[in-house]
Parts: C-alpha cells; structure tokens; sequence
C-alpha cells in the first residue's frame, strides 16, 4: 500500500520541480532583456551626456563672445 504514496509523492515532486524549473527559466530570460535594455539605456545616455556637454560649452562660449556688448551694439531684430 506504501507503493501509490511513494509514486504519488514522486510525481508530484517531479511537477513541482518542472514548474520550478520552468519559471527559472522565464526569468532566465527576462533578466536578459532587462540587461539588454539597461545596456542600451546606458549608451544613450552616455551619447546625451556628451551632447550636453558640447552644447553647455557652445552656450559659455557665447556667453564670453557677448560679455563685451551692449544692448546699443545690437542690431535690431527687423535688420
């Protein structure tokens, strides 16, 4: 009679493990999208930040070119 109990408990143990083994590998996965993801997230903002970078220079350097100027020197917007 122990015989059903223990092929019982085994196939249950079995199922258990395959389910476990199964949402493993879903995240398996979605871990290596989040990855990917966070990779190309990174790129991007490294690419933003030189931008910004080059762009904060520009505007400094306008602004040391117009330090000189008076609101007389300008030309009006209509020339």
């Amino acid at each position: 009679m122990t015989k059903p109990d223990t092929d019982n408990s085994t196939s249950d143990t079995e199922e258990r493990l395959i389910r476990i083994e199964s949402a493993l590998a879903h995240l398996q996965h979605d871990i290596e999208q989040l990855n990917a993801s966070l990779t190309n997230h990174y790129g991007r903002m490294v690419v933003f930040e030189e931008r910004f970078s080059r762009i904060e220079h520009e505007i400094e350097s306008l602004s040391d070119d117009n330090g000189d100027r008076t609101l007389q020197d300008e030309k009006p917007p209509h020339y």
